[in-house]
């Protein structure tokens, strides 16, 4: 993305490079926004495909775990391609392959050919995530980085709605075939923007040497190691809710049709309200701590749902996946600052850990549901979370210099 930075924070800034940041906003919304799009596409069409294609329930749930599963496998590689294209060059490639793919998927017609193709897709989302969260470390400041990777969640927050909606929108009146051509087009769209905007003239990545080492202690920078934990713990966390929740809503006294339980992830939209404010947060106390104000209020949320009446089990929701956004933005910052792997590496291997932790919270809260209910989930997500945070504190105790002099020792007390 075009090189931005804040006049107090690189000498020489001129009008043309203050001007520029919607750009990179733009863009990184965008492609953050299409890319993200297929991974949820099947999520709300079971109807469809066993209506169209004779799928089982149990095939429509395949196709989501082979999209899952394909992601974290490829996103090592995914990060190792990226830092021998480049980051244009892969985001172009990425966004050109998951284009193609909804191509196929619009003249698939058996269960082989969808979860193939789901499979492949699911392989291909990473050049574009990794090429996007390498993209915010080559942000000529913290500053324009932290605001970057709000930007970052916006997008995958939108197009996890789009992903959901759209199909499913367009199928009962166009069909299968155009609305996933309508698709390929959304993907051909953020392709043309990727050309025109994206990471162009972007600098190399940003080197945490002089004051820029002073600024990561003030931010509280996280070591590599604890942003993977993080990431792990974050996905398991909301795959686990919104998996399980909707069975619960599904259930007496609540009963929810389907078509209410399709529209439970807009609980997912009043979040976009708040992402930008991580920059503030996260500038005046530190990574550390705004995860831990994020985890108290998502518990907040989550103990909301063990309510009997719909309405504050909706609103504990929207708590729930308000902080949830909010520390995926903190931890997409965080990994910029991560010194010892290039971007790309460092970003492929954070996606692995997240979605292998989204993939284990779709799986392992099955076994506590038929005996201990939504309660069990809960408790099951508590122990995740508690060993997930030793776990961060360790690696970080473990990465921590030790203090040169009283000063920097009074610097690191403060954050």
């Amino acid at each position: 993305m075009t090189a931005i930075s804040d006049e107090t924070d690189r000498p020489g800034a001129t009008a043309a490079t203050a001007a520029a940041p919607w750009r990179d906003h733009c863009a990184m919304l965008v492609c953050a926004m299409t890319g993200f799009s297929s991974l949820y596409l099947t999520q709300s069409l079971g109807g469809e495909l066993q209506r169209l294609h004779g799928l089982s329930v149990q095939q429509c749930a395949a196709l989501l775990t082979a999209t899952t599963l394909g992601l974290a496998l490829a996103s090592p590689l995914a990060g190792l391609l990226v830092q021998q294209l480049g980051l244009r060059r892969a985001l172009v490639v990425g966004l050109t392959l998951l284009g193609l793919l909804d191509a196929g998927l619009a003249v698939a017609g058996g269960f082989a050919e969808l979860l193939v193709l789901r499979a492949m897709q699911g392989a291909a989302m990473p050049m574009v995530l990794s090429a996007l969260l390498a993209g915010i470390e080559r942000q000529p400041s913290t500053r324009t980085a932290l605001g970057m990777s709000a930007t970052y969640v916006m997008g995958t927050v939108c197009g996890g709605i789009v992903g959901r909606l759209l199909p499913a929108s367009l199928i009962p009146s166009f069909g299968w075939s155009a609305a996933f051509l309508a698709m390929a087009l959304l993907h051909g769209i953020a392709l043309l923007l990727a050309l025109a905007l994206a990471f162009k003239g972007s600098g190399p990545a940003r080197q945490p040497a002089g004051d820029e080492r002073s600024r990561r202690r003030g931010y509280g920078a996280w070591s590599l190691p604890a942003v993977y934990a993080g990431g792990f713990a974050l996905l398991f966390s909301q795959i686990a809710v919104f998996t399980f929740i909707a069975f619960r809503l599904a259930e007496p006294p609540f009963g929810w049709s389907t078509a209410m339980l399709g529209s439970l992830y807009l609980v997912f939209l009043p979040s976009l309200v708040f992402l930008h404010g991580t920059r503030r947060v996260v500038s005046r106390i530190g990574h550390g701590r705004t995860v831990a104000a994020a985890a108290l209020l998502s518990w907040i949320g989550l103990l909301m749902t063990l309510a009997g009446s719909a309405l504050p089990v909706v609103a504990g929701l929207v708590v729930f996946s308000t902080a949830v956004f909010f520390v995926q933005a903190v931890l997409a910052h965080a990994l910029s600052l991560c010194g010892g792997a290039s971007g790309a590496r460092a970003s492929g291997g954070y996606l692995f850990f997240y979605y292998l932790g989204g993939s284990l919270g779709s799986l392992v809260p099955a076994l506590l549901w038929q005996r201990f209910g939504w309660a069990g989930c809960l408790a099951l997500i508590a122990l995740l979370q508690l060993a997930a945070a030793g776990l961060i504190r360790l690696a970080n105790a473990r990465a921590r210099p030790a203090p040169a002099s009283s000063a920097t020792h009074n610097t690191l007390g403060e954050n």
